[in-house]
């Protein structure tokens, strides 16, 4: 299987030899994909490194020793087709904010800490410990402004801002009006801190706005860990997942033919990268992959998908074997074999003959 939505290995999808006879690897050439990290800490997500030759990187990170070194890791070996960093922290509109510091660098936010929810579920790496002034912008400021000449950022989106993710799709209006396609964006389903917008209201802005929800890729849970889980079972509460959304249809008057068919490329390979194969075969056969190319793009899904024979069973053999080595650890091992594949897959419309 090649597991092109993990972004396990640059360039797989690029490199594919059917990729590169269907239209979406020609248009990408032409013009690479715009794809916009903000919050981009630690790395360029590597969902989109199966892409990268015809990928494009804006990064956006508000620490400036961060994104100093950001710059300086992308031009080292870079395999994009450019990659890029913004020291500015975005909003829902331009002006000066907080960034409050807290115990993990990751965490940072524009968002002071809910104070409440932090102690009640021990979350240390949430301690606030100072604060700094940043200046704030809009993506849509960036993008249509100082970056008017290039027309192609923000075709897909990736948000992780602690808390903030909601004001920043604010302060976006027409880019998802005008260019996004696909959005990956962490939504926390309850208030990590203070008086952030939670997952119900993302998804009612973003359906407002043509975005349909397809699911979630990862998720986390949150208890106060009282119960030893060697030996005990039970539900925790849903803390944050990564959510995705696809605008499923292009219909804008504002877009012109061409730039119709480019969303629809977008919205194609996107959709192998995130992994949602039927839906990217679903997609390009409505819309640009007829006869020979419509073959073509049948035999690269079905190769992308393909499960390598007997790969499934030798996993369960292997979480036997664990087992059968520790068996006081088989609840904690069997539940950490679920979550890791979680998001593998789906069969519920599956029937078993």
């Amino acid at each position: 299987m090649i597991e092109c939505y993990k972004g396990v290995l640059v360039n797989t999808l690029t490199n594919h030899p059917l990729f590169k006879m269907i239209a979406p690897y020609s248009e990408l050439k032409k013009r690479p994909l715009g794809f916009v990290d903000i919050g981009a800490r630690g790395g360029i997500h590597p969902l989109v490194q199966p892409l990268a030759e015809v990928t494009g990187v804006l990064g956006f990170e508000p620490d400036k020793d961060e994104c100093q070194r950001l710059k300086e890791d992308g031009q080292n070996g870079s395999s994009w087709a450019t990659c890029e960093f913004e020291p500015v922290a975005l909003a829902e509109k331009t002006g000066n904010s907080i960034l409050y510091l807290l115990a993990a660098e990751t965490n940072h936010s524009l968002r002071p800490p809910n104070q409440e929810f932090i102690e009640r579920y021990d979350m240390v790496k949430f301690e606030q410990t100072g604060s700094t002034g940043v200046e704030t912008t809009t993506l849509d400021e960036v993008l249509f402004s100082r970056r008017a000449h290039e027309p192609y950022w923000g075709e897909f989106l990736k948000l992780d801002t602690q808390g903030t993710e909601f004001e920043i799709l604010t302060g976006a209006e027409r880019t998802l009006t005008e260019r996004t396609s696909a959005i990956l964006i962490e939504v926390e389903f309850c208030q990590i801190y203070s008086e952030q917008k939670l997952f119900s209201e993302v998804e009612m802005f973003l359906r407002e706005r043509g975005f349909s929800f397809y699911g979630f890729s990862q998720m986390a849970f949150r208890s106060c860990k009282q119960l030893n889980k060697q030996k005990e079972m039970g539900q925790e509460r849903v803390l944050w997942a990564d959510a995705i959304f696809f605008k499923e249809t292009v219909h804008s008057q504002s877009l012109s033919p061409f730039q119709q068919c480019r969303q629809h490329y977008v919205l194609f390979v996107t959709a192998v990268l995130l992994g949602y194969f039927d839906f990217a075969l679903e997609i390009a056969r409505k819309t640009w992959a007829k006869g020979t190319e419509g073959q073509q793009v049948l035999e690269l899904i079905q190769d992308l998908a393909a499960i390598p024979e007997g790969h499934r069973s030798a996993q369960i053999r292997a979480l036997s074997d664990e087992v059968q080595a520790s068996p006081t650890r088989a609840n904690v091992l069997m539940g950490k074999f679920i979550d890791q594949h979680r998001f593998d897959g789906d069969y519920g419309d599956v029937v078993l003959r």
